[in-house]
């Protein structure tokens, strides 16, 4: 046995120990959360406190806001820190006072302790039901960024949302991108897309009216929406969703992106040679196109015997893909195989002289390319508020909007090939005293395996089967959380949300998967946060075992000191001598790249990874300096199993330190250093780099809030692309302004 093989069964083994009673918080939030800005959360996912898809959710659950008065038990679910038990507690006590007139109201009555109510404040809202019909509040945010390489207009993004009426919210989202190609045309004469090359552009993508009430609510425009366990539609990132929710949901961009994205095409030479395909820039702000249409919800009907919930929702959305997940249906001569079946070139446009010799887009996600036609339902029956049964379904097509073209998916798209898709499914919960368990069985159906671009005689596609069952124990401090999952490999269903592992077949994380997880969250001797995943999967089609675990432990030493230590583990392969693949689907003589075409720094096959993550949290808890200071420092270390690297195990090291300040008023101060070293023993191989950055924020008026951030980004590998790399060292500001009223 290798030395780094017996260090990861150790580490495996410890984990496998310490998490032997296995429990698992309300929401699948890997850490204790206690912040009080977005900003904060950030912080928790660059230093790998949380998952993107956490930060995520809790970004929308922090803008949108759990009203206490009118929050469901899957909405209260899903706040950070709760359990079962807590959330039946806040239910049982607004039915008995009738209204919660302050979050504050929970802690006078012993609903919840002062800990784990400081830890939700920023995440919850009780508005009064009995408020003035005119009362109007809302809010507007502005955000832009800015690195000196920029030659153009920033990337800008604005978000409104304002209730009134006690139930109406309406609000919207729109972009300036400067990095996205025009909307593709077909062109007959070269069989082959063609798109204006990258501009400033206006876009407006989410906007929606709601009115939402305890009863039936409609909302029309951009939402989200999710039912049961998930397995047949969710689209909300939420871990217990039932019903819709508004959608603007902005994601920044986190690092500069390549500049200039054009092949040679006609060309003699790429317009990217050289020089200008090391130059980048401030990348644009994102969103992610859901449903666009109506959704309108019926969600208590009472009955003789408890009450009925009806939901339907309907959307017409029109999509972007990624340009290397099309396909020439006259072309391709099987969707499952990118040398099969090649992506039709997207040619740069030149409005002066359409025949003129060009050049051709890459690493592009094209606008407008196809509308999504959707409708579903749901029906369910509750008994009451932790006992149901319920039914889901849905179909979809695509219709693509390029005239003269016949265009379809590949495999790599989370949309099957080939024509119509759907599911359907029933769902149940049951819950009494300290149990809760959920279950969902589904059977997918798509056009697949009629599909022109499919080889004649392949057996592939059609539709398959799902299941997950979830249970969930609470007693006192302690959850315990048990689940089990199967995919079939035909079940293609672009809308499943339930619980998988990051890896995909053909697109799709919920394909081809079978296997159990087991989790744990308590408060121990009143100072010791414990959490302890683990979870055992297969892929059917090949039976490949894989294990990814961890253990998180943090602890009060004193009011202001706490110290934690976490492990984790993770194999794509358990068998012995077997190796089972890598993070990224690059090859090992690729060099890997992000969708825009950017050096993915995180590369290597990492088979196997062992952890181990030190930290150190100090908050002063008397003085001037109590609640206006904290200083976190966080070391981790992992030892990874790369095929690349020959002879010996690769280890990589991380160090963080972040400082948040409250010095006077409202002004915050923020700051951060990040160090990170992959790969110690050899400097021309990964990432090595320095990472800081400092942002203060002032409230005026207690109505408007300026923020300013600015971060400096040091390389210090001697990679070939990090050699030729511009700008280096980056200097980045950003700058975000928010009025509410």
């Amino acid at each position: 046995m290798s030395a780094t093989r017996r260090l990861l069964t150790a580490a495996l083994g410890l984990a496998t120990l310490v998490a032997a009673p296995r429990a698992a918080s309300a929401a699948e939030y890997e850490i204790f959360i206690d912040i009080d800005d977005e900003e904060s959360l950030y912080d928790l996912y660059v230093t790998n406190q949380i998952s993107e898809d956490t930060f995520n959710t809790l970004v929308e659950l922090r803008r949108r806001g759990v009203d206490l008065n009118e929050a469901t038990r899957e909405e209260l679910y899903t706040l950070p820190n709760l359990s079962f038990e807590d959330v039946d507690r806040i239910l049982a006590y607004r039915a008995e006072v009738g209204v919660i007139h302050a979050p504050a109201d929970l802690l006078a009555a012993e609903v919840l302790d002062q800990r784990k109510l400081g830890s939700i404040l920023t995440f919850i809202r009780a508005n009064d039901q009995r408020r003035k019909l005119t009362a109007t509040h809302g809010w507007v945010r502005y955000q832009t960024a800015y690195t000196p390489t920029d030659t153009t207009v920033p990337p800008m993004a604005l978000q409104a949302r304002i209730t009134t009426l006690r139930q109406l919210t309406i609000g919207g989202a729109g972009f300036v991108t400067r990095q996205r190609p025009g909307n593709p045309a077909w062109d007959p004469t070269r069989e082959a897309m063609v798109a204006d090359p990258m501009q400033a552009r206006v876009h407006l993508p989410k906007f929606f009216a709601q009115w939402d009430t305890d009863r039936w609510g409609v909302i029309a425009g951009t939402y989200r929406i999710g039912f049961g366990q998930r397995l047949v539609f969710d689209t909300s990132d939420r871990y217990t969703p039932n019903g819709f929710y508004l959608d603007d949901a902005i994601y920044r961009p986190t690092t500069l992106g390549v500049q200039c994205r054009e092949s040679a095409g006609e060309l003699p030479a790429s317009p990217c040679s050289g020089a200008a395909g090391d130059l980048y820039g401030t990348a644009d702000f994102r969103w992610r196109d859901s449903l666009r249409g109506v959704a309108i919800g019926a969600k208590h009907l009472d009955l003789p015997v408890g009450w009925m919930q009806l939901y339907a929702f309907g959307s017409w959305q029109s999509r972007q893909v990624y340009q290397y997940d099309v396909a020439d249906v006259n072309t391709c001569e099987d969707a499952r195989d990118s040398n099969l079946c090649p992506s039709p070139p997207v040619f740069v446009g030149d409005p002066g002289d359409p025949l003129a010799p060009t050049s051709t887009h890459k690493f592009q996600t094209l606008p407008n390319m196809y509308d999504e036609l959707l409708g579903g339902a749901n029906v369910s029956w509750f008994y009451d508020r932790r006992t149901h049964v319920g039914i889901t379904g849905y179909g979809a097509t695509a219709v693509w909007k390029l005239e003269g073209a016949e265009l379809d998916f590949k495999g790599p798209a989370t949309r099957p090939f080939g024509g119509a898709w759907g599911a359907i499914g029933a769902d149940m919960s049951w819950g009494e005293r300290w149990s809760d368990l959920a279950v969902e069985v589904a059977r997918s159906f798509d056009s697949m395996a009629t599909a022109r671009t499919l080889s004649e005689g392949a057996d592939y596609g059609g539709g398959g089967f799902a299941g997950i069952a979830r249970h969930t124990t609470t007693l006192g401090r302690h959850e315990l959380e048990l689940s089990a999952r199967y995919y079939d490999q035909d079940y293609a269903n672009p809308f499943a949300g339930s619980i998988a592992e990051a890896d995909e077949f053909n697109g799709n994380r919920h394909r081809d998967e079978a296997g159990g997880r087991v989790r744990y969250n308590a408060r121990l001797i009143d100072r010791l946060d414990l959490r302890a995943f683990a979870d055992f999967w297969v892929n059917p089609s090949d039976s490949t075992p894989k294990f990814r675990g961890f253990v998180r432990s943090d602890f009060d030493a004193t009011p202001w000191l706490r110290p934690g230590l976490w492990l984790a583990y993770r194999n794509t392969d358990l068998r012995a001598g077997s190796f089972g693949g890598c993070i990224n689907t690059a090859g090992l003589d690729e060099t890997p790249r992000q969708e825009d075409g950017s050096i993915s720094y995180r590369s290597g096959c990492l088979s196997e990874v062992g952890q181990i993550t030190a930290r150190l949290g100090f908050r002063p808890a008397r003085g001037k300096a109590k609640g206006k200071l904290s200083l976190t420092a966080q070391y981790q270390h992992e030892v990874i199993d790369d095929v690349s690297v020959d002879g010996r195990p690769r280890q990589d090291a991380a160090a963080f330190l972040i400082l948040r300040s409250n010095p006077v008023g409202s002004f915050r101060l923020n700051a951060r250093l990040r160090y990170l070293n992959e790969d110690l023993a050899d400097n021309a191989r990964q990432e090595h780099s320095l990472w800081t950055y400092i942002e203060g924020s002032y409230v005026f008026s207690r109505v408007f809030q300026a923020r300013l951030r600015y971060d400096t980004f040091v390389w210090l590998d001697e990679r070939d692309n990090t050699l030729a790399r511009v700008p280096s060292p980056e200097h980045r500001l950003r700058l975000q302004l928010e009025a509410r009223f």
